[in-house]
């Protein structure tokens, strides 16, 4: 007796949904493992690891937004930075001695958030 239609696609449905229980299965584990190595390079950004820190680059005011210039105008008692532009916000926080913050992992590309992982463990092949 061969199976009825609805045999056969209750047995196709169940293949599909195993196979991409699979896939997002991997995709899981490959973004966990991903989220675990950028924490760990945070956790040691903030514990103040130089080497660490280096990874990530010089950081630029002119490649930050003009809130975050400001707060920082605020964060350092800066007077009378409220109607400056950016390149003016940018040259105030330099004559302070202000340094600039390293940009955000969340800004990086892909290409160098591998090269930053490369780096980090040491030069490995992926």
């Amino acid at each position: 007796m061969s199976p009825s239609i609805a045999d056969l696609l209750e047995q196709t449905n169940r293949e599909l949904a195993g196979t991409d229980a699979r896939v997002y299965r991997r995709v899981g584990e490959h973004l966990q493992r991903s989220g675990a190595a950028l924490q760990s390079l945070q956790d040691s950004e903030t514990t103040g690891s130089p080497a660490l820190k280096g990874l990530l680059g010089k950081g630029s005011f002119l490649n930050q937004s003009v809130a975050s210039l400001k707060r920082l105008c605020k964060e350092h008692g800066i007077k009378g930075y409220s109607k400056l532009q950016k390149d003016a916000l940018a040259k105030v926080l330099e004559l302070h001695g202000v340094t600039p913050p390293q940009p955000p992992l969340e800004s990086l590309t892909k290409k160098e958030l591998i090269a930053l992982l490369r780096q980090l463990l040491g030069g490995a092949e992926g």
